[in-house]
């Protein structure tokens, strides 16, 4: 009963603070100018930050080791709170024994940040249906509030930047790749 109670008080926390972040992501709450940073860099630390996380679930995460600077314009916070969403939920979704790939790259025109994970994946009819806040695909065994691709779809929306959702390698898993235009 206890653990149950542990489970509970968790899970409401969670909950707390994916509602708190979604209230100070409207632009009159953001009193940060917007700088100059590196997403490589950022996805490696939010790799560390769920490390543990993937090691107890057994799931590799794995970033491309083709580092050059991926500059982008934007709130590093609200960036780094994107890619810890993306990683837990990939990492959470994937089956035992996988791995989560990340890579980032620059152009031109855009910087991208992809994740690749090897689990069930969403259904294209899902995939418009779940940046909505609250919502969640019957069905799934994990914990969540169906909170954190929302925050993540309005973080993207307010560097100006595109969230696509679709199949991962071979047809399997999912893949996320956000756009950000330079």
């Amino acid at each position: 009963a206890l653990d149950n109670v542990i489970a509970g008080c968790d899970r409401a926390t969670h909950l707390v603070e994916q509602l708190l972040t979604l209230a100070r992501l409207e632009p009159e709450q953001l009193r940060d100018e917007k700088n100059r940073c590196d997403l490589h860099a950022l996805a490696s630390v939010a790799i560390a930050e769920v490390a543990p996380m993937a090691l107890s679930r057994n799931v590799e995460i794995e970033l491309s080791e083709e580092h050059t600077v991926v500059d982008i314009l934007g709130y590093p916070g609200l960036i780094a709170i994107a890619l810890r969403n993306l990683i837990d939920n990939a990492v959470r979704y994937s089956p035992g024994g996988s791995t989560v790939r990340l890579a980032t790259a620059s152009s031109k025109k855009a910087a991208t940040l992809t994740i690749t994970d090897q689990g069930p994946g969403i259904a294209p009819e899902e995939r418009d249906k779940v940046g909505q806040r609250f919502y969640r695909i019957l069905g799934s065994d994990e914990m969540g509030s169906g909170l954190g691709l929302s925050i993540v779809k309005r973080i993207a929306e307010l560097h100006g930047a595109r969230v696509n959702l679709s199949e991962g390698d071979g047809g399997k898993g999912l893949r996320v790749t956000v756009t950000f235009a330079q």
